[in-house]
């Protein structure tokens, strides 16, 4: 048999210590008491004991409960009356009151509802100041002790974006939700939060759905809904607060595909996964292993190659791009077509030849590889270079000036000049990304961002912005990363996260422009996403791609690959109203 306590997590905001004969005056103080609101909003604990909420629980042993309750009650009640003073459990209370209540005293508040008690009150608090009940608005004085504020005063909430549709898989304008309390009353307590719901909950509303509040306002940046409905409401709650509703709006299934019969848009017949060249206009196309190039304007096939296994690493040089499968073979293209097929030897003895990482220097291409090779092909030369052998095995790898930065396997970056090791950083097991920013060399690892000065040498590391990371993509001035979850953020040189968003769990950065404020992500099922400054503004079921200067997408329907501006993109999301300024 178990005697139950008030456990460490309880406590009250008010007990109410009263004899048994004047239970009404304690019941109707309580009901009283607990249609206010704390200070932050929400409904206060009241301790009656014959309470079935917030008081002694059934079958607990209701003198230690009462030992323990009142050390946890912020304010204690006494109601003052005659019978009060001759009941010896009432006393116990009231000295333990005294005793708990600090030398500036707001403990422990006398109620006095008979004056015929004021000749009973012990020496030992008769000191402390009472509240008559005889008062017109004694209520509003012990609720002003006491920290609670009657329900009229409760903040309302209303949405101050009007939402009048969405589309599926696709990010709302953002959307501010702000309150307001009658008489002036301040709407918010510190460190309040505004929560979201979508109704019904088969519209699977996703993205940041708890937002603080900062100065009268909480703002909801990421939100999407994964699924069609034809009526769906948003709810916004806080504690304490009156919630509020928007109208119903439908949220539309997104259109297949923009027209394709524009005289201006370039169609072209061919399948596969779209990757552009550093012009931004060349256009190389994977379907399966082969792969096959075009060239602007009419983007007719002017070369191809093919892989030996599925395409592991892409990167672009000043004007080549450069492809490395699981095997070790390794493509490098032109934009005119021409292009070379290499297959990189693996390390005697060795089975395993997979490339680490990929960095161009101009269009000379270095291949770091697991097994800590690295290579050179340079546009002019007939064989590969081994320029290097670092024994940790590669990880990630960037260019550095006419030297090389080196992440390897045991988790530090080494500087390269002319072959030879030089400064040596420690960072983490698991690296993700590099790239060369400026003056900086940017890591992203598993669990921190690094970012090495390389004329001070001074190392900068930060904890991750996000939780496990599923997917990395340098893009000029911002770096993208998704975690698991599908929260993502894009940062600069400087370590800052200049932009949020929200996407689908498992989803992966594959391509981007304007120098990383233009995203495209993969979903887990194949389709992709056009995420511009955090906004996924189009959602296709087929592959996409954007050109680095993001003055064009290339977005298949399965068969044919169309080319367009993403602004067409975008005025194409079907929503129907433009993001306010």
């Amino acid at each position: 048999m178990t005697t139950e306590t008030a456990s460490g997590a309880d406590h009250w905001d008010v007990f109410i210590s009263y004899a048994r004969e004047d239970y009404v005056q304690a019941k109707d103080l309580h009901d009283a008491l607990t249609e206010c609101v704390t200070a932050d909003g929400t409904t206060p604990r009241i301790y009656l004991d014959v309470s079935r909420t917030s008081g002694t629980p059934l079958g607990a042993n209701w003198q230690t409960f009462l030992e323990e309750a009142l050390p946890r009650s912020r304010h204690i009640v006494a109601l003052y009356s005659p019978t009060y003073f001759k009941k010896d459990v009432c006393q116990w209370e009231l000295h333990e009151a005294a005793r708990l209540n600090p030398p500036e005293g707001g403990r422990l508040i006398p109620l006095l509802i008979d004056p015929a008690a004021i000749e009973n009150v012990p020496y030992v608090v008769h000191e402390i100041n009472w509240i008559s009940a005889a008062r017109p608005r004694w209520l509003d004085e012990l609720c002003k002790v006491v920290g609670l504020r009657t329900a009229e005063t409760r903040t309302a909430l209303r949405f101050d974006t009007p939402v009048d549709g969405a589309v599926a898989g696709h990010t709302l304008p953002p959307l501010k939700v702000t309150g307001s309390a009658p008489d002036g009353t301040p709407p918010w307590a510190p460190g309040t939060t505004v929560a979201l719901c979508a109704q019904p909950s088969t519209a699977e509303l996703t993205g940041t759905l708890s937002a603080p509040v900062t100065g009268s306002t909480a703002v909801f940046g990421d939100l999407a809904f994964r699924a069609p409905a034809d009526e769906v409401r948003l709810v916004a709650t806080a504690p304490g607060c009156e919630p509020a509703v928007t109208p119903p709006f439908p949220v539309r299934a997104p259109e297949e595909q923009p027209a394709w019969d524009e005289p201006d848009r370039p169609v072209l017949t061919a399948r596969g996964h779209p990757v552009f060249f550093p012009d931004g206009r060349a256009l190389a196309v994977r379907d399966g292993r082969t792969l096959t190039f075009r060239s602007a304007p009419e983007y007719e096939v002017t070369g191809s190659a093919e892989l030996r296994e599925r395409p592991r690493l892409w990167a672009r040089g000043e004007h080549c791009l450069a492809v490395a499968d699981w095997s070790g073979r390794v493509v490098v293209a032109a934009p005119d077509g021409r292009s070379r097929a290499v297959d990189l030897p693996a390390p005697h003895g060795g089975r395993l030849n997979v490339p680490g990482a990929l960095a161009f220097a101009g269009d000379v291409l270095y291949v770091g590889m697991w097994g800590g090779s690295v290579w050179s092909l340079s546009p002019g030369a007939e064989e590969p270079e081994r320029v290097l052998e670092h024994r940790p095995g590669i990880q990630v790898l960037a260019a550095d000036g006419s030297g090389l930065l080196v992440g390897g396997f045991d988790g530090r970056l080494t500087r390269y000049a002319q072959g030879r090791a030089g400064a040596v950083h420690l960072l983490e097991p698991v690296l993700l990304a590099l790239a060369r920013v400026r003056d900086f060399a940017l890591v992203v690892g598993e669990h921190r961002v690094h970012r090495l000065d390389l004329t001070g040498g001074r190392l900068l590391q930060v904890t991750q912005p996000v939780t496990t990371v599923s997917g990395t993509l340098p893009g000029g001035k911002l770096t993208a990363i998704v975690d698991a979850e599908g929260q993502g953020v894009s940062f600069d040189a400087e370590l800052a996260v200049r932009v949020g968003f929200r996407t689908v769990p498992g989803a992966r950065p594959v391509s981007s422009g304007q120098e990383g404020r233009l995203l495209v992500l993969e979903y887990p099922d194949g389709s992709h996403a056009l995420v511009r400054d955090g906004r996924t503004t189009y959602v296709s079921g087929h592959p996409m791609a954007v050109s680095p200067d993001g003055r064009w997408a290339a977005v298949s329907d399965g068969e044919r690959l169309l080319i367009l501006s993403p602004d067409e993109l975008d005025a194409y999301d079907g929503q129907g109203q433009e993001e306010p300024a």
